[in-house]
């Protein structure tokens, strides 16, 4: 608890400041820094004789650049520092190294171009996890505390043709390494094309190419063209599918991606809950080969105060072929958010996962609190 009565205390101090001037546009430096305390039943992500810890996280970070309505354009950098209660051999003024760079041109202009660059460092896979997105074909399991790193690199282009017809394009680069384990590349060309219909319908293309290399000098390539619908059921209901095939070493294989949204009342505040299911093939960070990918998701947002955020959400994910042999994992988070003030945030999560395996199943919770501050510095003026 130590970390946080000297959370609570710099809140204090803070907040005698002035909150910052968020909607200007120019020139900004955005110093953050977020303390977290951790307690991990399983640090080490064994099958048995697990070892539990509370660990004690330091992050500062720097952003620094343009941003404004029409353009961003973002450099960051961070790096964690983690002290353990039980296991002092575990500590590390490095443990982890984050950098990025974001550059978004929004639609002013018909055109619209982006560019996310990300480099991480850790020791904790978990902490991938919110970088991974579909555009990241990547996926993590369980291997302990072993040294791995993500670079990913993703320009993308938008361009509207007339108010109901789009294209976009893209192209994705994604590396990553694995302590003990294998070097991992995965390349993903992309093109996609909208027509909205109707004012509830909406038709949708789109082609793949993804190309996944390894340092055992194992490739893969496949191909994938989908056809969607995006369907608005009712004024809080909304329905797409897009489905087609992926074509593989000579196979064909089902691609498929599906997500039912709906929006309610809960707390006389507005929800929002969803469920998703998809079929693909992607890499797991550290193992040879490529592997199919199966997965349902589902989560439930809501707002009951106007700074309170809290989020639940499930996840069950089949990975099969590669060297991974069939692997199946189950999560559960929960997350709840409270912004003190405009450039200051509290922070609680729990989240649950179970990695079924032939080698043993893995169980792993984690609880953590945490507060972050982020106050941007104009440096124009």
């Amino acid at each position: 608890m130590r970390l946080c009565v000297v959370a609570i205390v710099l809140a204090i101090v803070l907040a005698s400041g002035h909150a910052p001037a968020w909607a200007q546009a120019g020139w900004y430096l955005i110093p953050s820094f977020q303390l977290t305390e951790v307690f991990d039943d399983n640090i080490f992500g064994s099958t048995s004789g697990q070892r539990s810890d509370f660990i004690s996280r330091f992050s500062p970070g720097l952003q620094a650049g343009y941003r404004s309505q029409p353009l961003t354009l973002l450099a960051s950098t961070s790096f964690d520092a983690e002290v353990f209660a039980n296991n002092p051999q575990q500590n590390d003024a490095m443990r982890g190294k984050h950098a990025g760079m974001n550059f978004k041109y929004l639609q002013i202009l018909p055109l619209t171009l982006g560019l996310d660059v990300a480099y991480t460092e850790t020791r904790s896979l978990s902490t991938l996890t919110p970088i991974l997105t579909p555009d990241v074909p990547a996926n993590t399991l369980e291997f302990g505390r072993r040294r791995t790193t993500f670079l990913s690199a993703s320009p993308s282009v938008a361009y509207e043709f007339t108010p109901l017809t789009s294209g976009t394009s893209g192209y994705s680069y994604t590396n990553t390494t694995l302590e003990g384990g294998t070097t991992n590349t995965g390349q993903q060309a992309r093109l996609g094309l909208s027509h909205r219909f109707t004012p509830l319908d909406t038709g949708t293309f789109d082609y793949r190419l993804n190309v996944f290399e390894d340092s055992t000098s194992s490739t893969t390539t496949f191909h994938a063209l989908t056809v969607g619908w995006r369907r608005q059921l009712t004024p809080q209901t909304t329905v797409s599918v897009q489905a087609g095939p992926r074509f593989s070493g000579g196979t064909v294989s089902p691609d498929f991606n599906a997500l039912l949204a709906h929006e309610f009342k809960m707390f006389d505040q507005r929800a929002r809950a969803s469920l998703g299911y998809s079929r693909s093939e992607g890499f797991v960070i550290g193992q040879a080969g490529s592997v199919k990918i199966e997965s349902v998701t589902g989560s439930i947002g809501v707002q009951p105060l106007q700074l309170l955020q809290m989020s639940l959400g499930g996840s069950f994910t089949r990975l099969s072929g590669g060297t991974s042999s069939d692997t199946t994992a189950y999560g559960v988070t929960a997350e709840a958010s409270y912004q003190i003030l405009r450039w200051l945030t509290a922070r609680a999560s729990y989240r649950f996962g179970l990695q079924d395996q032939n080698t043993g199943d893995i169980r792993h919770n984690v609880f953590s609190l945490s507060l972050a501050a982020s106050y941007p510095i104009r440096i124009d003026q």
